[in-house]
């Protein structure tokens, strides 16, 4: 009986020393990813005012011998940047570390917002515009802050669609907002600066009456309209299906009412309901089954079950519709998001070592894909994409920003302390 119990002790000890090992060793990825991300793939001078800096861009690689950065969707990327930025810094207060350091990051990735919107017009065409109105760019990041970053080239949608008066899609979108609700509640939920706090709520608030257009006529509609030239900048209808969401999230990220027209009427909040129950329809839904699931949980809406149960059984469909992307779970990080801001209450949280499992597969180096003689070599599933964010763009070349695993690892340390 005592062999028996030293055996198991020493058993229980070796046990408790790979898990402690397996931990640290993901927390030294954490490390070297977040190293990564300020001195290789965003230009960071610590004041967001500064032209193209503080934007992560999403690859680099390398093209007939010359280093390309590439930045697309950027405020896209920002609001999940935003999300590490708030995560890390509860993190870091939990144990019991300076947090100085990462709220200054925080601060100036938020001026970013401020800086796209007032330079959004012209590229339009037009400097009459000098305040800030909700009309933003995705990026401004040219050739010229590249070299920054010692860049030969950098494409971007501001280096292709930047002066071209009849192009629209370097403007807003409803989905680069997905991306921000994501961070700003993250930054509402964790952080403990008034200046923060009140910048996000602005943040938000301009975003939402951005999507916000009242015609000639006096009625109301959820559209982006580009302010120099009078047009549409997504087609027609695009954004009131998801209204109800924007209306909601709004009003709960800014404490004001932000609900426009008829948005907070039953109609359109029973066609959220349909949505969420149909958000698999389209087989190949992409970023419609993550607007949808991104805006549940922040809106901490499941329908008629609690929101991360109802997002762990669609995420379980989608990885049996579409087992060509390699996961075993889709979009891991949203469900943990909705934890933490909301809590769980229920008896089926997933096992962290779901999560543990993906971080410990994730490379030293990161995520990356090369041709190499010819071969396309692309880092092992799950993280054979250009993010967990968005599976689906498993075609890019290059390393990636590792954004995806910043937050999850944020996350699973969040949520299993």
């Amino acid at each position: 009986m005592i062999k028996n119990f030293f055996l198991f002790v020493i058993l229980w000890c070796a046990t408790i020393g790979l898990m402690a090992q397996s931990t640290s060793s993901n927390g030294l990825k954490y490390n070297n990813f977040r190293n990564r991300l300020k001195e290789e793939m965003l230009i960071y001078s610590g004041n967001g005012m500064d032209k193209g800096t503080h934007l992560p861009m999403e690859r680099k690689t390398v093209v007939n011998g010359k280093t390309v950065g590439y930045w697309a969707d950027g405020i896209w990327w920002q609001g999940h940047y935003l999300a590490v930025l708030a995560t890390e810094y509860r993190r870091l207060q939990l144990e019991g570390r300076d947090t100085e350091a990462t709220l200054q990051e925080l601060k100036a990735a938020l001026d970013v917002y401020d800086r796209l919107d007032f330079a959004a017009e012209r590229c339009w065409g037009t400097d009459t515009f000098t305040s800030i109105n909700g009309f933003y760019i995705r990026d401004d990041v040219s050739n010229t802050e590249g070299k920054r970053l010692n860049l030969d080239e950098v494409q971007s949608d501001y280096h292709f669609y930047c002066g071209k008066t009849d192009a629209f899609r370097h403007g807003p979108s409803q989905d680069q907002a997905w991306g921000t609700y994501l961070g700003i509640a993250l930054i509402q939920k964790f952080v403990d600066d008034t200046a923060v706090l009140r910048h996000s709520a602005d943040i938000v608030k301009r975003l939402v009456r951005g999507m916000q257009y009242t015609d000639e006529k006096g009625k109301p509609h959820w559209q982006i309209m580009n302010p120099v030239t009078g047009k549409i900048v997504q087609k027609e209808g695009d954004i009131q299906w998801l209204q109800y969401a924007h209306g909601t999230i709004g009003t709960m990220l800014t404490g004001e009412n932000m609900h426009f027209g008829n948005s907070n009427k039953n109609r359109w909040k029973n066609i959220w309901e349909i949505l969420q129950d149909n958000v698999l329809a389209d087989r190949d839904g992409h970023f419609t089954w993550y607007g949808v699931m991104a805006l549940a949980a922040v809106m901490n809406d499941g329908g008629s079950r609690s929101c991360y149960d109802w997002m762990i059984k669609k995420c379980d469909k989608i990885v049996k519709r579409r087992p060509d992307l390699k996961q075993t779970i889709i979009f891991p990080h949203l469900p943990l998001i909705n934890v933490v801001l909301h809590g769980y209450t229920g008896k089926s949280l997933l096992p962290k070592e779901i999560y543990t499992d993906y971080l410990s597969l994730a490379p030293e180096n990161g995520a990356n894909a090369q041709m190499i003689n010819g071969e396309e070599i692309r880092t092992d599933a799950p993280w054979n994409s250009l993010s967990l964010f968005c599976p689906w763009h498993n075609y890019e070349l290059g390393t990636f920003n590792m954004l995806d695993y910043m937050l999850l690892y944020n996350l699973v340390e969040l949520v299993y302390p």
